[in-house]
């Protein structure tokens, strides 16, 4: 909906409900100015006997002078009203109608009928009535704006959630984190999971990772030596751990009880990959399976590691 249009809807929705008050208010001013004339014609009635009013029949002319001081009296106590009383019978007042109503209505006594004449004002719109609708065309015009205002915002929102939701979704990729500062082992998605590590099991994973590395094709057998490199690069791990801080009595020897190590490493491994156990086959040495000429082929190097799937805090 364009502004003109939402602008023109506002006003006839404030004008109708001017019109509605107005309307309530003119059949409720009427129905008070009925109780008013019910109220003045029981008065007259009341003081009929002591006015001196003609009387054709008995060829009467009357006080008309003493009725024109009835009259002003009477309409000097109805200054507050919007009705006065002009004319009782003969005698008026000559008062001006200046846009009021003028309605005669009988009293009726045993030898005779008087005819009294009201003017009630039955203005519909007063001074007040402009202001009032200058204020409405303000209120119309404010709200066309505000509700335009709330359109375009939505409207932008809209557009933006639209964007956001064909937007292609970021692959954030899963890594392991291996902080030497706190020796522990983590998943980038899930920081609150972690392992720790002692030093030379922490220490013979990080060079593994870095000997596998640079040598995807290496087969590392249990039943042979550890690779001098692979050596070197634990030891220069564990040099790291000492300059970091941690108290550390003996240097390990990295070549000794090789199988506690890896499951060392791999009980770690199972607790961070406990939500991701599809990265299993990436970080994991793998276990032996069999005996005899079986056993002899396995390796526990890691085929599958890249330099970006890790990441070192503290090295």
């Amino acid at each position: 909906m364009n502004n003109k249009r939402l602008f023109g809807v506002t006003l006839l929705i404030f004008s109708a409900a001017l019109l509605t008050f107005k309307l309530s208010s003119y059949l409720q001013q009427a129905q008070h100015n009925d109780l008013i004339m019910a109220d003045i014609e029981n008065r007259i009635a009341l003081d009929l006997p002591r006015l001196d009013l003609s009387n054709r029949f008995l060829k009467h002319s009357g006080n008309h002078d003493a009725i024109v001081g009835y009259l002003q009296r009477l309409n000097m106590q109805l200054i507050q009203q919007p009705i006065q009383v002009n004319t009782i019978n003969d005698v008026s007042l000559a008062l001006t109608n200046n846009g009021r109503e003028s309605r005669i209505e009988y009293l009726e006594t045993s030898d005779q009928k008087v005819a009294i004449t009201f003017l009630i004002e039955t203005r519909w719109w007063h001074i007040s009535d402009i202001y009032t609708f200058m204020v409405l065309l303000l209120l119309a015009f404010l709200f066309s704006k505000w509700a335009e205002l709330i359109n375009r915002t939505s409207l932008k929102h809209l557009a933006i959630k639209e964007q956001i939701e064909q937007l292609p979704l970021i692959n954030v990729q899963v890594k392991l984190v291996i902080d030497l500062q706190d020796k522990v082992l983590a998943i980038n998605d899930n920081a609150e999971i972690k392992a720790g590590l002692a030093n030379k099991p922490l220490c013979f994973y990080l060079a593994l990772i870095e000997f596998c590395v640079e040598n995807p094709d290496v087969t590392l057998n249990q039943n042979k030596d550890v690779p001098d490199e692979l050596i070197e690069l634990a030891n220069k791990y564990f040099y790291r751990l000492t300059q970091l801080g941690h108290t550390i009595r003996k240097r390990p020897n990295f070549t000794n009880s090789l199988e506690k190590t890896l499951s060392e490493i791999r009980a770690a491994l199972d607790e961070v990959l406990i939500e991701h156990s599809q990265l299993k086959e990436k970080y994991y040495p793998p276990k032996a399976h069999g005996e005899g000429s079986r056993s002899r082929l396995h390796s526990y190097g890691l085929s599958n590691i890249k330099a970006d799937d890790i990441e070192v805090i503290g090295k």
